[in-house]
């Protein structure tokens, strides 16, 4: 898949996804930190991680190209307490992402998320290491909201692991928490 044509397909998925999060952000109730978290793991597998409560499921296939080749994603949401919203997306690209790319996707991704509101500022990024695997760490912040986050690829899929509630809530013992939770069970290639 080329550099520009995984740039595109993050955007896109991306404006569908946060407005599925800002929905859920409003109609459900809240978790406790000193409660339990619960263990969970992706539809298909691959992958597992602790949310602060039981999170809630939307599944998403978007039509890419003429020829009928389609992104599929699962975005999974809990809400933590009244500090925001934890997730995990899981985003299934039809074909391979060429070796070398896999930052571009990422850089996609992150400006769509800047670009999803005009007043967004990116207050860090940065490229790290996560098991062998190039990732972005970031956060994007506006007058009211913040969006903090960690994303990655592995073979044909990206996956951000994320929060977001109102500026000022953010916890990064929290965000630690459930990002450092996330286990791979297979290193796809």
């Amino acid at each position: 898949m080329s550099r520009d044509l995984a740039k595109k397909i993050g955007i896109w998925f991306l404006a569908f996804f946060l407005f599925a999060t800002h929905i859920f952000i409003r109609t459900v109730a809240h978790a406790d930190e000193g409660t339990a978290w619960n263990l969970m793991v992706s539809r298909t597998g691959d992958c597992r991680i602790n949310f602060p409560s039981r999170p809630q499921m939307v599944q998403q296939s978007l039509k890419m190209t003429e020829e009928g080749l389609r992104l599929n994603y699962d975005v999974y949401l809990a809400p933590f307490e009244d500090k925001g919203v934890c997730l995990l997306l899981i985003a299934q690209y039809p074909l391979p992402i060429a070796p070398g790319n896999e930052l571009a996707g990422l850089e996609g991704l992150l400006n769509g998320i800047i670009g999803h509101n005009a007043d967004n500022k990116l207050s860090f990024a940065k490229v790290i290491d996560l098991k062998g695997i190039p990732a972005v760490d970031f956060l994007v912040q506006n007058g009211t909201n913040y969006f903090r986050g960690l994303a990655f690829m592995s073979g044909n899929k990206l996956y951000l692991i994320a929060m977001e509630g109102k500026k000022g809530s953010l916890d990064e013992k929290v965000f630690g928490r459930f990002s450092n939770s996330f286990q791979l069970h297979k290193q796809e290639k």
